[in-house]
């Protein structure tokens, strides 16, 4: 059993301690720069990209029945993400499990996958992975579901938004 007065002494100590040059504190705030920033300027001259409107032109060979069996439009944003609204014909694999999941979702290495995440930065990412697994005509959605949205191309929207269902609950 650990003893009151030590347990004080570890938090007189830690509090007077202070912090390493290098350490930054917490901030929930998105920065522009930084690392990540960084990441995703080497990796995106290797990843291809397709627009908002080579991608519609593809979903528009057929409005009834969607894009042809070899384009997959897989969704990698979060969860919540997804529930609010997505682009047709989308599938939601989310990114934390892609590399696991994608064999099950698109099993031919030849097939054309596009990939989009809330402004194209996730999907990039994602993107480079897939290469890297052997996908070969592997796309980045430039400007992601944002840049859909501004082009003011169809959505599907859930009846209700997520933090609307959260508010009901």
């Amino acid at each position: 059993m650990i003893s009151t007065g030590l347990v004080s002494a570890v938090r007189r100590t830690a509090l007077r301690m202070p912090l390493a040059s290098h350490a930054m504190p917490f901030s929930m705030t998105a920065t522009p720069l930084g690392r990540f920033a960084d990441h995703i300027k080497t990796l995106q001259p290797n990843v291809k990209e397709m627009t908002v409107s080579e991608l519609d032109k593809r979903l528009c060979v057929d409005h009834i029945h969607g894009p042809p069996a070899n384009l997959h439009i897989l969704d990698v944003r979060e969860t919540y993400e997804w529930n609010e609204d997505h682009i047709p014909f989308a599938h939601y694999t989310g990114r934390g499990n892609l590399e696991r999941d994608i064999e099950g979702v698109v099993p031919d290495l030849y097939d054309d996958v596009v990939l989009y995440c809330a402004g194209g930065m996730r999907s990039i990412i994602a993107a480079d992975s897939l290469q890297k697994m052997g996908y070969c005509n592997v796309y980045s959605l430039t400007g992601g579901i944002a840049a859909w949205k501004k082009a003011s191309l169809p959505i599907v929207s859930n009846f209700k938004t997520f933090s609307e269902q959260v508010k009901d609950y």
